[in-house]
């Protein structure tokens, strides 16, 4: 009986070897095509701003595997490209998390600047500030029309646009409050 079992075991060594040496006969064609696509999806999702390392390395992964198919090294082309995908697939979600997060701090952001430049507007409406309300009254409409910027950088889903904007806000309505009227 042990005899037959080894013969048994050779031959499913044998079939699965065969199986392993004809499934990479051939290009990983579909495998490089699914991590392509999970690399254009990362990209759709701001991969390439929010999850830059991830990203970078999906893409070096696929890279790797066009050049191992150039190669003739099918295995090793399909590992890169299931790595690629995978790794692709990580930074698209880090990115739709990240632009996520970003999209609150800079909605929390424009709302506190908001507030500042309200309550600079009561101060400058005080009547000892009278005289200040010419000089610094266009600049809160200033800084309100950059307000607005960021908000729509926010609709537009530029964060980065939107923050930069906000931070240029505080940083002028900080300036201005040194010259308002202290309650």
């Amino acid at each position: 009986m042990s005899g037959a079992r080894a013969i048994v075991r050779s031959a499913v060594a044998l079939l699965l070897g065969a199986a392993l040496v004809t499934a990479c006969a051939e290009p990983p064609t579909r495998e490089i095509s699914q991590a392509q696509g999970a690399l254009d999806a990362a990209r759709a999702a701001g991969a390439e701003a929010y999850a830059r390392t991830e990203f970078q390395a999906a893409d070096l992964a696929l890279k790797k595997a066009h050049e191992a198919v150039a190669e003739r090294d099918y295995r090793q082309a399909l590992s890169f490209a299931l790595d690629a995908r995978e790794q692709a697939r990580t930074a698209a979600r880090e990115a739709s998390a990240a632009r996520a997060r970003a999209a609150t701090d800079v909605a929390q952001a424009i709302q506190a600047a908001a507030l500042g430049v309200n309550g600079a507007r009561t101060r400058l409406a005080a009547p000892p500030a009278r005289e200040l309300r010419a000089r610094l009254g266009s600049a809160l409409d200033e800084l309100s029309a950059q307000l607005q910027e960021a908000r729509s950088a926010v609709a537009a889903g530029d964060y980065g646009r939107a923050a930069e904007r906000t931070r240029a806000v505080e940083e002028r309505l900080l300036a201005i409050d040194k010259d308002l009227p202290r309650r």
